[in-house]
């Protein structure tokens, strides 16, 4: 359901809304905010949950807020370059630089790197995780009593960690001499 939320807000706000498809023009601005957009917002994500291993609700925040923000400052700069403002109204500058359309497709790049984060990165992490052991310690508890189960049924021997002890629940017993 959230893929397809995320599809739908994509389309609408990409391209319905600012009739992005209308002419070459409109479809290379759609590109230009849609692409820049999708970009950060997929870095902005990756370098939260990979490199700083913030939780996915505020990397999502932080992935919103910046990109927008990049948004608006980057419409702010070419509006300034323009030399529009002071010479007209608030209104008639948002009516004739097409900020609305720019933050429009802004959005919709964010819901489409959302739906890639959603539908195929999230996905992959944790199993990529998986594989690669970097686990939190509840984890790691379970890994290893699995595997002790495991060299348990195969009748394979471990030895027991000096001054540590079995997981709960472990079905070893040390022999006299490891006591």
């Amino acid at each position: 359901m959230v893929l397809l939320l995320l599809a739908g807000t994509m389309i609408c706000f990409g391209v319905v809304l600012p009739d992005s498809l209308s002419d070459h023009n409109k479809l290379v601005h759609f590109s230009a905010h849609f692409g820049m957009s999708f970009l950060l917002a997929f870095c902005f994500y990756m370098v939260c949950t990979v490199s700083m291993r913030i939780s996915k609700l505020f990397s999502y925040t932080v992935l919103i807020i910046a990109t927008l923000f990049i948004g608006v400052i980057y419409k702010y700069w070419e509006i300034a370059t323009q030399g529009m403002i002071g010479s007209y109204s608030f209104h008639t500058i948002v009516d004739r630089t097409g900020v609305m359309t720019s933050m429009s497709q802004n959005i919709s790049g964010l819901a489409g790197a959302m739906l890639l984060i959603e539908g195929l990165v999230d996905r992959n992490l944790a199993s990529s995780v998986l594989r690669s052991g970097n686990m939190n310690l509840k984890n790691r508890e379970l890994q290893i009593r699995n595997m002790s189960n495991t060299m348990n049924s195969m009748n394979i021997h471990t030895p027991v960690v000096q001054g540590g002890s079995l997981p709960a629940g472990s079905q070893f017993s040390p022999t006299s001499s490891e006591k």
